[in-house]
C-alpha cells in the first residue's frame, strides 16, 4: 500500500466517524480541563503539536514520536475562594504519565511506543444538603468529596518517517467517579481514543483525534454518556531566524450537541541558547491561547459559551542536564470563573 493510499484510507475512517458526532452528551466532564502546562498555555491547541507523554490525553499518535523514556507530570493550584458562593470548596487537578519505547526493551514490537497515564480531579468540601418541601434550598447536612480518575493505556507507532512523517495512536481509558458519603455515588466506565499525526518538513503539522465518549454506570443503575468528540488540528512553526521561532496552532473541536468550537494558541521561542557537555539551555518560550471559542450558534448557546471562554498565558524553559532533557512549563488560565488556576508541569526525557 503506497503512502498516499495509507493516508487517504486512515483519514476516510476518521471522517466517516466524525460526521456522526451529534448524539448524546454528559458524563466525564472533567476531561475538558486538559493536562500539561504547555498545552494549556496555548489554549488547548495541541492536537497536532503534542510530543511528550501528555499525548495519552491530547492525541495518542504523538506517543509514536517519543524515542526516549519519558515522564510528564502536572499539578495545579486553585482559586476556590473566587468561586461565587463556594468559598470553602477545594478543587485540585493533577496528571502523570510515562512512555516507554518498545525498541529500548525488545525488537519484537518494532517502533511501537507504549504509555500509561493518570488524571485525578477532586473537589473537596462540597456542601451536602437534603431537600425540603417548603421551597427552600435545603438543609445542609455536611460536606462530601467528588473524586474523578482516568487511567490511560496508550500505544503509538510511526507508520513512516522521512521528510514527511505519519503516526498512529490508540488510548484505552478506565474512568471512575466517587462521591463520598453519597448513596449510589460511585460510577465507572471505559472509553477509547484514536489519533493521527502528520508532519511535513518538521514545521507543518496536521492532527486528527476521535474520542468515543465514555458511558459511566452508577451504583444506582443510572448511566451518563459523554459526547463523541472529534478534532481536526493544524499548526505551523515559522522560522524567523536560526534561533527565533513562532508557532501558531488551531484545533477545531466538534462534540455532540455542542456548536463547533476552536482552540487557538501561539508560542514564541528562542532555541539553542547555550550548549555544554553537562548543561544546556535549549529553549525559552512564551505562550498564549483561547480555549473553546464557539464558531457557530447551533443550539443557541454561542453567546453564553463565549462569555465564559478561558484565556491563557504561559511560559516554559527547556534544559539538558547530564544528558537528561528537562522541560518546565507554567500556564495561567483566566476568564472562566471555574478555571482560574496556575498549572505547572514537568517533562523528562532520558
Amino acid at each position: 500500500m503506497t503512502k498516499s493510499v495509507k493516508i487517504g484510507f486512515l483519514i476516510l475512517i476518521f471522517a466517516t466517524v466524525a460526521v456522526n458526532s451529534f448524539a448524546a452528551f454528559g458524563g466525564s466532564a472533567f476531561f475538558k480541563k486538559g493536562v500539561g502546562a504547555r498545552a494549556l498555555g496555548m489554549g488547548g491547541a495541541y492536537t497536532s503539536l503534542v510530543n511528550d507523554a501528555s499525548a495519552v490525553y491530547w492525541n495518542p499518535a504523538g506517543i509514536g514520536q517519543i524515542k526516549k523514556y519519558s515522564i510528564s507530570v502536572m499539578g495545579t493550584s486553585g482559586a476556590s475562594n473566587e468561586w461565587p458562593g463556594l468559598k470553602e470548596v477545594v478543587p485540585s487537578h493533577s496528571f502523570a504519565a510515562i512512555s516507554i519505547p518498545a525498541a529500548k526493551i525488545t525488537d519484537f514490537l518494532g517502533e511501537s511506543v507504549f504509555a500509561i497515564g493518570l488524571i485525578n480531579s477532586t473537589i473537596d468540601n462540597t456542601v451536602k444538603s437534603e431537600e425540603v418541601d417548603d421551597g427552600n434550598d435545603g438543609i445542609e447536612t455536611g460536606t462530601f468529596s467528588d473524586t474523578q480518575n482516568a487511567v490511560y493505556l496508550s500505544w503509538g507507532i510511526p507508520l513512516f518517517e522521512n521528510i514527511n512523517n505519519l503516526y498512529l495512536g490508540l488510548s484505552l481509558k478506565y474512568i471512575s467517579e466517587k462521591m463520598s458519603s453519597i448513596p449510589g455515588g460511585n460510577a465507572a466506565g471505559y472509553d477509547i481514543d484514536a489519533g493521527l499525526l502528520y508532519n511535513i518538513f518538521e514545521t507543518l503539522n496536521f492532527g486528527l483525534f476521535l474520542s468515543k465518549g465514555a458511558t459511566l454506570t452508577w451504583d444506582s443503575g443510572h448511566s451518563d454518556t459523554a459526547a463523541l468528540t472529534t478534532k481536526f488540528a493544524v499548526s505551523n512553526k515559522f522560522n524567523i531566524s536560526e534561533k527565533f521561532k513562532i508557532t501558531g496552532a488551531v484545533d477545531l473541536v466538534q462534540a455532540q450537541k455542542e456548536p463547533l468550537s476552536a482552540n487557538i494558541g501561539s508560542e514564541i521561542s528562542c532555541v539553542d541558547i547555550l550548549r555544554g557537555s553537562s548543561f544546556g539551555l535549549n529553549g525559552l518560550h512564551l505562550r498564549g491561547g483561547i480555549n473553546s471559542y464557539a464558531l457557530e450558534n447551533r443550539y443557541n448557546v454561542k453567546d453564553d459559551i463565549n462569555r465564559n471562554i478561558t484565556y491563557s498565558l504561559g511560559c516554559g524553559i527547556d534544559l539538558t542536564v547530564f544528558g537528561t532533557e528537562l522541560r518546565i512549563d507554567y500556564a495561567l488560565s483566566m476568564g472562566n470563573i471555574f478555571d482560574q488556576k496556575n498549572k505547572i508541569s514537568l517533562s523528562l526525557f532520558f
